[in-house]
């Protein structure tokens, strides 16, 4: 029987370890220029929104390091443990604060067309002041209104898309955000601390074979922001794209994310088997977080989203 030799089986151990620091290299890279990568047949898509999951390579990079050995394997499983540190990792980490006096209450669900109006009564029940919603059925708008006439009788809706508040709303508007069709609204919330202008959001579905509606509409909610002068801007809504996806970015230039209260990303869809995305977002402008949560609510196959917004004096 033939046994390799010593300076055989180094040779091959040291080109393994090559192989496997080039591949640390690949992950880290991925994670780092994940938009640049073209979106052909919805890759850029895929890869964007993923992005936060490729952390996920690492625990089985570290399990190869462990049988390759050798400092150069853990040096190089360093790299994307660094890099996805340095781009994801204060996101996973909770941010709250406590609750001030000067405080509104947001919440917003995409309702899937059939829990409208158990969402909004439980929304409300959470201590919701401004309630946007988003897929609302045929027929519910009424339902909804007459749910929430004691505690949120100031409406508006557009399409499906609708706001009730327990403040007074003025100078409402729909918009079409480059649809074609109206999927969206914006509508100033006159708050005891001032009025805070609020933009609801439904964003075009965005699937691999095709996103260039929704792209659109992100291109034009930032355009809408850009050049909105008002001093206090809240945006929510289901806006089918998570924070990484790279024509999300535009809005994440004009406004700051509510950050998350919990450990680990606002993952919101979809609800089952467990969610994978978080395309559902809580942005602000001239306001602070103090608190978000992510709530089950109704049967929705979105989580709800509801933000304690610090409006300042």
């Amino acid at each position: 029987m033939s046994h390799a030799s010593p300076q055989r089986l180094s040779a091959s151990l040291i080109i393994a370890r090559i192989f496997f620091v080039l591949l640390c290299l690949a992950l880290a890279g991925l994670m780092v220029f994940h938009q640049q990568i073209p979106d052909v047949l919805g890759l850029g898509l895929v890869v964007d929104n993923l992005a936060p999951w490729a952390g996920l390579g690492i625990p089985a990079l570290f399990l190869i390091a462990l049988v390759l050995r050798g400092r150069s394997s853990f040096i190089g499983l360093l790299v994307p443990v660094v890099v996805w540190a340095v781009l994801f990792g204060s996101s996973f980490i909770p941010h709250t604060q406590r609750a001030p006096e000067t405080a509104l209450e947001v919440a917003t669900q995409n309702v899937h067309e059939s829990a409208g109006v158990q969402a909004a009564r439980e929304l409300a029940d959470s201590g919701a002041q401004v309630i946007t919603l988003q897929e609302i059925g045929e027929g519910q708008e009424d339902q909804i209104s007459a749910e929430l006439a004691q505690s949120h009788p100031y409406k508006y809706m557009v399409s499906t898309v609708g706001v009730w508040s327990a403040y007074p709303l003025k100078n409402a508007q729909p918009l079409d955000l480059g649809l074609g069709w109206n999927r969206a609204l914006r509508v100033d919330v006159s708050t005891d601390h001032g009025d805070v202008r609020l933009y609801a959001v439904h964003a075009a579905s965005a699937r691999p074979t095709g996103h260039d509606e929704r792209d659109a509409m992100l291109a034009s909610l930032a355009n809408y922001v850009q050049s909105d002068d008002s001093a206090k801007i809240v945006a929510a809504g289901d806006f089918n794209a998570t924070s990484t996806d790279r024509h999300f970015a535009p809005v994440a230039q004009a406004l700051d994310e509510a950050q998350y209260s919990d450990w680990g990303l606002a993952m919101t869809w979809p609800r089952s088997p467990f969610p994978v995305l978080g395309i559902d977002h809580v942005m602000l402008r001239g306001v602070e977080s103090a608190n978000l949560q992510r709530a089950e609510i109704g049967d929705s196959d979105h989580y709800a989203l509801q933000a304690t917004i610090d409006l300042g004096s």
